[in-house]
């Protein structure tokens, strides 16, 4: 029976009381929790922290350091809903939103790209002159010209790789 009371007042907090609260309120709750539950984690489980090896008492700090790194989330996330939008387009580098600060990254890379002309080295340039001079020539032991025009029969399905 009292597990069915809690059920049914969980039930009428989280549906009536928690969507009338706002964002804030809530990161406080949540946070209020989650301290909670560590001090009861520690306080059930202390005897067997105590029994461990050396090593494990270095894991005894991992909730704390868990609830640390949350705090220094909830306090950026409360500072930039409750900041100042210079605050906020600083954060994100001048831009408005974070897909434009994504598009000016993408398009700041690109042109800092050196051109495709320079992709080449010495080897490569001499080939691609020597195939490039003689268009006539066989490439790649292709002797027949008839066959050298067209796109090449696909093996095994007999249809052309292309329509050229």
């Amino acid at each position: 029976m009292p597990g069915l009371i809690i059920i049914v007042l969980l039930a009428f907090f989280i549906f009536l009381v928690l969507p009338r609260m706002g964002a804030m309120v809530l990161a406080i709750v949540c946070l209020i929790a989650l301290i909670a539950a560590g001090v009861n984690h520690y306080s059930m489980f202390s005897s067997e922290y105590s029994l461990s090896t050396w090593q494990y008492g270095l894991a005894a700090y991992t909730p704390w350091v868990v609830l640390g790194v949350s705090f220094v989330f909830i306090i950026s996330a409360l500072m930039f809903m409750v900041g100042s939008p210079e605050t906020k387009a600083q954060m994100m580098n001048a831009a408005s939103t974070p897909m434009e600060a994504i598009q000016e990254a993408v398009a700041n890379s690109a042109a800092a790209m050196p051109p495709a002309a320079t992709a080449t080295n010495a080897v490569t340039a001499t080939l691609n002159r020597a195939i490039n001079s003689n268009p006539s020539a066989p490439v790649f032991g292709n002797a027949n010209k008839k066959n050298n025009s067209k796109s090449p029969t696909l093996p095994g399905l007999g249809f052309k790789a292309s329509n050229v």
